[in-house]
């Protein structure tokens, strides 16, 4: 679910920039955007959050309970609208609000983060 939601905030940026700036040419220069334009930067804490939990779930992995633990209250915590929060909890909730699957997944990662 945390890469789907991913995904579609991604999407939305990046019809968000090409209105802005034209189309982007590849992906390649897609890649190079979300990793380095200011109009991206706001999604590196789901990005990283999305690499640390593919890192730990990788066959390599010696990862634990506590470190899945920990993974799973920092979602919690980082996937919260809030337009008092950080500057990812305050775009995302702009996000959840605006976008009807942004906000129906945003609904189901809450639940099952509670279960």
């Amino acid at each position: 679910m945390l890469l789907e939601q991913h995904k579609l905030l991604l999407d939305r940026e990046r019809i968000t920039y090409e209105r802005n700036y034209g189309p982007i040419p590849s992906p390649g220069a897609y890649l190079k955007l979300v990793i380095g334009h200011e109009h991206f930067a706001w999604l590196k804490t789901i990005s990283s959050l999305v690499v640390e939990i593919d890192e730990a779930l990788a066959p390599r992995s010696t990862a634990d309970q506590a470190l899945a633990d920990v993974l799973a209250l920092q979602v919690a915590t980082d996937l919260k609208p809030d337009a008092a929060g950080n500057d990812f909890q305050v775009r995302y909730a702009e996000a959840v609000a605006q976008s009807s699957a942004v906000r129906q997944l945003s609904v189901r990662i809450e639940a099952a983060l509670q279960s």
